[in-house]
């Protein structure tokens, strides 16, 4: 599994060679490597064996003329390797790019002109035949054999919301209003359910100072759960199963009827091949979104395996079936081998109708989902090996880095997916939090470089896209040698954490989308992971203090984190933004899931807390840490007091010197004026007001 998932990192980095596409001259001849269309209305790009000189590209030497052979208008870039060069700003169409022998760095007599013919297109390409889906296949195996054959010689390059319960309890923290996206534990009407393993554990909480064990839901045994999500009375299990004698692994949604919580009823199991991204849940409709590469390797043994993805639903029968052709398509300026994959589940009526599956050639591995689109986001990277040892392959080390982010768009409309286009935009971008929609314009924040690469220092950009992915305005290079730790959106304000040895935050107006500005900028030591709005004016931030080091064989200061912070950032005068309130929280070595995985913040808006399962160590003699506990704390943080620990809610250590897996804290949740904490193999109940310990449930 892991060596298809970094066969298929490497292949993002090369560009595919279709053969016939145009004449190749053999060294010491110039050589060109490129495809022959560029499905997006954007860029193309052509990479040379030969080196072409800057200064060289004028409309004399380097130029793209139209289906008529006249000149057009478009951006011609010269690549950081300065034998790429990248075509942009062009419309759909057919084009030839003319590169004159003197634009080449050694333009001697066998070094000729090239004229290389390339086509422009915006839409979707479907597959139409199985033929035509393994020549796609055998085109990245072509392409691979080359890279191996001519390495020396030549450089290749990148190319509904769940109805409300008549109790008060906790939700989801979700990222967009109206679109629910599940975690390990959820609650409903004095129930709580809590994934371990292959089963859901039920826990009865009508009574928080009598818990029970109202259940076990036990799935297959090949089946693990990776997350939970209610709608109506529907209970969804989402997870994955490995298939032995097909050699593949499917991404599951088991949904059951929950009307009796102490009895659950199976209702329906809908799977596609690969493995999950995520989920999302809006307007009725539950969204599977995954990975899937299959194994065309076998193309090289003169044997023709399905190609296709598979696709599972019990309502259909118990066969898994190969994806239909018509439900195939590519994705554009894409060729890595890898399916992207989309479920779309209708959950009205019990969820009994209709499911949608699509599949499209191209991976992806970031996601960002609004009430009416989704997006996915996919790195390019781009990469130098080291200089092969007496010419042998095989001593080749190849780094790849993230150097742009290509982003793709579909409108949805409950289980319809329509393709809307793709773009592609500087830099990687962090997670979802640092993509938002707002009023129809897609907004995105990257880091660009590297902030340990003193020759090529990173910077930041956000970037504002209509709703056509066409770029309306952007911020670029901030905060040049550091890179985004978090971003969060609040409708005409961007909020940005970067960070190498202070803790920028930027507060970005947005409201204009053709020209957003930096307000202010706050600096602090230490670094957010997180930031979650507290109300229009304030924001909490969780994350880390650092403090520098000085390293006497460098002799160069360096950082280090201590213990994790929390800190309620003012934003009220957006020129001056201030830090209003911070806690340090344990010491050296303390981490807590909410710093990576926001699902784990517990909010209890009546009381105004928040909160978060924690681990605390503290520094001991040298880079000793010292195990101090686990368990959760829990914060009252308001405008007008700040933060203030309320709840400690914490099983100090008695001589053990690492946490217990098996009692760690995984969620804080509340119904009405109870609070509970659910670990793996138990589950407490506290009094909300005063944290009372009620009861604890051991969970076998």
């Amino acid at each position: 599994m892991m060596k298809n998932k970094w066969i298929a990192i490497l292949l993002i980095a090369v560009l595919a060679i279709l053969p016939g596409t145009f004449s190749l001259m053999v060294p010491p001849k110039v050589e060109a490597q490129t495809v022959s269309a560029s499905t997006t209305t954007h860029s193309w790009q052509v990479s040379f064996t030969e080196a072409i000189k800057e200064s060289k590209i004028t409309d004399d030497n380097v130029y793209v003329t139209n289906s008529k052979n006249k000149k057009v208008p478009a951006t011609i870039t010269l690549g950081d390797d300065k034998k790429t060069l990248i075509i942009s700003d062009l419309a759909p169409g057919s084009y030839k790019l003319h590169v004159n022998k003197e634009a080449f760095a050694r333009s001697g007599t066998k070094t000729a002109s090239q004229v290389i013919p390339f086509t422009i297109i915006e839409k979707l390409e479907a597959v139409k035949s199985e033929k035509e889906l393994q020549q796609y296949f055998e085109a990245l195996l072509a392409n691979h054999s080359q890279k191996e054959l001519d390495y020396e010689t030549s450089v290749e390059m990148a190319s509904s919301e769940d109805k409300a319960s008549a109790k008060d309890a906790s939700t989801t923290n979700n990222q967009v209003e109206g679109v629910e996206e599940g975690d390990i534990v959820v609650v409903k009407d004095d129930f709580i359910y809590a994934v371990k393993d292959q089963s859901i554990t039920v826990v009865d909480a009508k009574d928080p100072k009598n818990l029970k064990l109202a259940t076990t839901i036990k799935l297959k045994g090949s089946q693990y759960i990776s997350k939970l999500a209610l709608y109506n009375n529907l209970l969804i299990a989402i997870g994955d199963e490995y298939l032995e004698k097909a050699a593949t692994s499917m991404s599951t949604a088991t949904l059951y009827d929950i009307s009796n919580p102490k009895n659950p009823k199976f209702i329906r199991e809908v799977g596609q091949e690969g493995y999950l991204q995520d989920i999302r849940i809006t307007n009725d409709t539950l969204y599977l979104i995954g990975n899937m590469y299959p194994n065309y390797w076998m193309l090289r043994e003169q044997k023709v395996p399905d190609l296709k993805p598979k696709t599972f639903d019990s309502l259909e029968g118990k066969e898994y079936k190969s994806l239909p052709l018509e439900k195939i398509s590519i994705l554009p300026n894409t060729m890595d081998g890898t399916y992207s994959l989309i479920t779309a589940i209708d959950l009205k009526n019990g969820a009994k109708t209709t499911a949608n599956t699509k599949g499209y050639l191209g991976g992806s591995s970031g996601l960002y989902m609004s009430e009416n689109a989704l997006y996915l986001t996919t790195p390019i990277y781009d990469g130098s090996p080291a200089v092969p040892a007496a010419g042998r392959i095989t001593d080749m080390i190849w780094m790849p880095r993230t150097t742009d982010t290509q982003v793709f768009k579909w409108n949805v409309d409950g289980t319809a997916m329509n393709f809307v286009g793709t773009t592609k935009v500087k830099g990687s971008v962090l997670n979802q939090y640092s993509m938002d929609e707002y009023e129809g314009n897609f907004r995105i924040v990257t880091t660009e470089g590297n902030m340990w690469d003193e020759q090529n220092i990173s910077r930041n950009h956000l970037f504002i896209l209509d709703k056509n992915l066409q770029q309306l305005g952007a911020v670029k290079d901030l905060a040049p040698g550091e890179k985004v730790y978090s971003a969060r959106f609040m409708g005409e304000k961007a909020y940005v954490v970067t960070f190498k040895q202070v803790d920028p935050l930027f507060v970005i107006d947005v409201a204009n989308p053709k020209n957003p500005t930096v307000l202010g900028e706050l600096k602090i030591p230490g670094f957010s992971n997180y930031l979650h709005p507290l109300d229009d004016t304030h924001l909490i931030g969780i994350g880390y203090d650092t403090e520098q080091r000085y390293d006497a064989n460098s002799k160069r200061n360096f950082t280090v984190t201590t213990n994790m912070k929390m800190s309620l950032f003012d934003v009220s005068d957006f020129q001056n933004p201030k830090e209003q309130s911070s806690v340090k929280i344990g010491g050296k070595g303390s981490y807590s899931d909410v710093q990576y995985n926001p699902k784990a913040l517990f909010r209890n808006p009546e009381y105004n807390y928040f909160g978060f399962p924690v681990v605390l160590y503290e520094a001991g003699k040298g880079d000793e840490i010292v195990y101090k506990g686990q368990g959760a704390q829990i914060y009252e943080i308001t405008a007008d007091k700040g933060i203030v620990l309320k709840g400690n809610i914490i099983n100090e250590s008695t001589g053990e010197q690492y946490e217990n897996w098996e009692q760690l804290v995984q969620r804080v949740v509340y119904i009405d004026d109870a609070l509970y904490t659910v670990a793996r193999n138990e589950v407490k109940s506290y009094r909300l007001k005063d944290f009372k310990q009620l009861d604890t449930l051991t969970i076998k």
